[in-house]
């Protein structure tokens, strides 16, 4: 074979072969375990990244909810939410309702308040005073005090929601009453009873001192 290829090519062969055989050596001993710690980096940079989104995305989410929460405390706050109770006010703004509800004969009571525990109230050193209220009401259609109602829920001072309302029919619609409100009166039909519940977030300092209505 060396005769038929000459020394210099069996040479050149050889050399060949130990070169190949040094890169494949090389290529086990050295380039593969570099590309594993590469590939276990990579690993490791792809789980950074996957966390880096996660926590972009919660505190995303987490500035939504402040942003919300933000909005909600403004218009607690621009509704008299944090406030202490005035009876003087609500007196008014009860005449007020009733002359915009179109019911003909309206008496809110506003019985003395107790404390409501609230946890989250206790964070920020405030406490809940809690007033019940109970309303009578007359008017021609039972309209007129849903009308009340909800006029009451979005423009009292503080947080006002009904607990119960019990409607009754006092008369039914005759000539005589036709009649009347011909003559430009405004007879009642319907009468209702409700209880509401009054709500503000007043200070401890306040309900220590003695506060919370006025």
């Amino acid at each position: 074979m060396i005769a038929v290829l000459g020394i210099k090519r069996v040479l050149v062969l050889a050399a060949l072969l130990l070169l190949n055989a040094f890169l494949a050596a090389g290529l086990y001993l050295y380039l593969i375990p570099e590309m594993q710690v590469k590939e276990r980096e990579l690993r490791g940079l792809r789980g950074t990244v996957s966390t880096l989104r996660t926590d972009i995305d919660r505190m995303q989410v987490e500035f939504e909810q402040l942003e919300n929460q933000k909005e909600e405390f403004e218009q607690l706050a621009k509704h008299g939410f944090f406030k202490d109770q005035s009876r003087r006010q609500a007196e008014k703004v009860f005449n007020a309702i009733q002359k915009n509800s179109g019911v003909s004969k309206a008496i809110a009571s506003v019985k003395s308040g107790s404390i409501e525990d609230n946890p989250e109230a206790q964070k920020a050193e405030h406490k809940i005073l809690r007033s019940p209220i109970d309303v009578r009401l007359e008017a021609f259609d039972d309209v007129n005090i849903f009308h009340y109602l909800f006029l009451a829920e979005n423009y009292f001072p503080g947080h006002l929601s009904v607990e119960t309302i019990r409607l009754e029919r006092e008369a039914d619609v005759t000539g005589t009453v036709l009649r009347a409100i011909a003559n430009g009166k405004n007879p009642s039909l319907v009468s209702a009873q409700a209880e509401l519940i009054w709500r503000t977030m007043i200070p401890e300092a306040s309900v220590i001192n003695g506060g919370g209505k006025q």
